[in-house]
């Protein structure tokens, strides 16, 4: 009997063993299978789930949609081997955005090259030089070099070391296949002397979204040579020769369709022969800056950078999220004198709320926000512009846009993601230069996100994370505890 029983539960152990055995063997059979499955969907997909804030490996919308419509084929060419990009996130990234574009397009095609072992390849760029790293576009005759460099935002740290901050890969390939398809060719120049401010960062931006960006040397440059200047917060009042080439330029032998962007400073003295120039396109300054009283319209606490609202609305249509603020730090007062004289249309596009006021430049320590005799509502930003009609009836225009402050190109306007400072100005300017093809590609950062919140809102989530919170916790502790008292 008892050694019945055993072989029956030997029997029984036996066959579970099996049985074991055999889910055993499916479930690893069905591992490399669907391993084997999603390496071959990799292949030809791409699998990829990007979870970075703003999907940061992925191409964005408007790039997707710029070379789905390519009608033209282009070439991109790597100098350097699939496996260098490693590492550095920063290097991964770039190299994962890069690799998209031809799947999104059977018009673009993607080579890595060993130019140093390819002698061929070097000879067929005679013109340029070529390094390990850089990016050639071509297509036909055009070619456009983006150096390995220029993939990136460099900036410098607290402890003077530089690092990058920023990628710019899909902005500077994006850009570099709109230059060689398109034949709108925007020339820019930065004016330089006169103690000019540096705008090297909204130059870089500019040059990134496909504009050709050089700097030009006030007394001895051909205006004539660009398609807008840029003009910033000058120290030293120009000369009466400059402001009458500046009319020349804009008046354009009676062609105008040209732009100049001026911005001011605080920091600004007199300047009588600027100011000359800036009231015949209804604009005038005072002395001063701009400060703001309402905390729901100024960043970081400081009632020295305000934010400025949107007036005109066609223009901020062209946001992606226009209740997002246009940062305006440090501004100078600015006021309209006309809106239609003599030809000349002043347009307000941004303004100061209510709330804001002037400190003037002589205010002393004690000086409070009811001691000002300025207040707005002003003028942040002003379009101005000379319309007429040309000898066939066409439509001929030239602008002036008019910024209260050069901080708007500051690094914490233009790389901060949670105001529209870079979004706005290059939309404003692809619509005033009429160009055929355009995108607007910000960089990428690949830290974390600033928060974008007003004072106010810093100030309730402080009130709620500090007092509302712990007591809610206690409360809770505390009637827990009665609970279990009175049981």
């Amino acid at each position: 009997m008892l050694w019945g029983a055993n072989l029956k539960r030997l029997k029984h152990s036996y066959k579970i063993n099996i049985l074991f055995a055999i889910i055993i063997t499916f479930s690893i059979v069905a591992v490399i299978l669907v391993n084997a499955i999603v390496v071959r969907l990799d292949e030809r997909f791409h699998l990829r789930l990007d979870l970075t804030g703003g999907s940061a490996f992925e191409l964005g919308d408007e790039s997707k949609n710029f070379i789905a419509s390519l009608d033209r084929y282009v070439e991109i060419f790597i100098l350097a081997q699939s496996g260098d990009f490693s590492g550095n996130p920063y290097l991964v990234q770039a190299q994962r955005i890069i690799d998209q574009y031809p799947r999104f397009s059977n018009m673009i095609s993607l080579t890595y090259i060993d130019f140093a072992a390819n002698p061929l390849f070097a000879a067929s760029f005679p013109e340029h030089t070529l390094s390990h790293g850089d990016i050639i576009i071509r297509s036909g005759d055009a070619v456009e070099q983006i150096f390995s460099a220029n993939l990136f935002h460099i900036g410098q740290l607290p402890d003077g070391s530089l690092s990058v901050i920023a990628s710019r890969a899909e902005e500077a390939v994006t850009s570099a296949i709109l230059r060689v398809i398109s034949d709108d060719n925007v020339r820019i120049a930065f004016l330089t002397g006169n103690g000019a401010a540096d705008g090297s960062l909204f130059a870089q931006l500019l040059s990134g979204n496909s504009y050709d960006v050089q700097s030009a040397s006030m007394p001895t440059a051909l205006f004539d040579d660009f398609d807008v200047l840029l003009l910033l917060s000058p120290t030293i009042d120009i000369s009466e020769d400059i402001t009458r080439r500046l009319d020349a330029f804009l008046y354009n032998d009676g062609q105008y369709g040209k732009t100049l962007i001026y911005t001011a400073s605080a920091a600004q003295g007199d300047m009588p022969n600027l100011s000359n120039f800036l009231r015949e396109w209804g604009i005038s300054f005072h002395d001063g800056m701009v400060f703001e009283t309402d905390p729901e319209r100024t960043y970081s606490f400081q009632p020295f950078f305000p934010t400025a609202s949107y007036v005109a609305e066609r223009y901020a249509q062209l946001l992606r999220d226009a209740s997002m603020p246009f940062l305006m730090p440090f501004s100078r007062p600015m006021e309209l004198l006309f809106t239609s004289r003599d030809g000349v249309y002043a347009e307000v596009l941004l303004e100061f709320s209510e709330s804001s006021g002037v400190q003037p430049p002589n205010a002393g320590e004690s000086f409070t926000a009811s001691d000002a005799v300025l207040r707005g509502p002003f003028p942040a930003m002003v379009l101005s512009s000379f319309n007429t009609v040309g000898a066939e009836g066409e439509h001929l225009s030239s602008y002036v846009i008019v910024s209260a402050s050069t901080g708007i190109f500051d690094s914490i306007a233009l790389l901060n993601t949670s105001v529209t400072n870079s979004q706005y100005m290059l939309n404003l300017l692809n619509e005033l230069s009429g160009r055929t093809y355009s995108v607007n590609i910000e960089p990428v950062s690949l830290a974390g996100r600033t928060l974008g919140i007003t004072s106010a809102q810093a100030s309730r989530l402080g009130v709620v994370l500090v007092g509302i919170i712990p007591l809610f916790i206690l409360l809770i502790g505390i009637v827990m505890w009665l609970c279990r008292r009175h049981k």
